[in-house]
């Protein structure tokens, strides 16, 4: 098992993003290959996906990996594999958008998650004599940033645009070993200052997760 430390990383949000292209086929398979008829993407990129019928890609961001003319792979888990759809829903449609992570969120002082609880549901019938249930899902996953105040910075300056034009953006933070986790989500940052007396000034943000996270080693 490895131990990672929240020292030395790194903290990038989407500044572009450019036309979506039309998903043809996503195998259920290990690795699960996706069509896109001659998508040009790179091994590396990242691409945000919005997808029907498998569900379990919808709204995430994936880098790409063995890419060939009409095919890719997404990178999985370990980080070098592709990912392993088996048992993920049937495809029906969808699209991959390429992502440009240009803009670096520097001054974070400490971020945290909420949410994401396990949600049950009670399954049990009147021939049982003790109480059943089965996992259902999960709760809204966001995460909170404390920042050093900046309004100079570029980075905040990118959040408060997102916030005040309700865009939600694809955010990364990086490992040094090369381990990451990515998600897409809606921003909520209006840059008021604060902080205790003869201390930093910060400033806090929020951002939700619209799908689910994206972690590679």
């Amino acid at each position: 098992m490895t131990i990672y430390t929240n020292s030395g990383l790194a903290m990038t949000m989407q500044s572009a993003e450019a036309a979506a292209k039309t998903i043809t086929s996503i195998t259920n398979a290990a690795p699960g290959v996706v069509g896109i008829t001659g998508h040009g993407y790179s091994n590396g990129d990242i691409v945000l996906l919005e997808v029907e019928g498998m569900i379990e890609l919808n709204k995430r961001p994936f880098e790409v990996a063995n890419v060939a003319t009409d095919t890719l792979q997404l990178v999985g888990p370990d980080g070098t594999t592709g990912l392993d759809t088996t048992n993920f829903g049937a495809f029906v449609s969808g699209t991959a958008k390429k992502i440009t992570l240009g803009t670096s969120i520097t001054g974070v002082q400490g971020f945290s998650s909420s949410g994401g609880d396990i949600k049950f549901a009670d399954s049990t019938t009147v021939q049982d004599l003790i109480d059943k249930q089965i996992v259902a899902g999960a709760n809204a996953l966001s995460y909170s940033l404390q920042m050093q105040w900046d309004p100079a910075s570029a980075g905040q300056q990118a959040m408060k645009t997102a916030f005040e034009t309700r865009a939600s953006r694809v955010f990364k933070i990086a490992w040094p070993s090369g381990a990451y986790a990515m998600w897409y989500g809606s921003v909520g940052y209006n840059g008021a200052p604060g902080g205790d007396k003869q201390g930093i000034t910060t400033t806090s943000a929020a951002i939700t997760a619209e799908g689910n996270l994206t972690m590679a080693a």
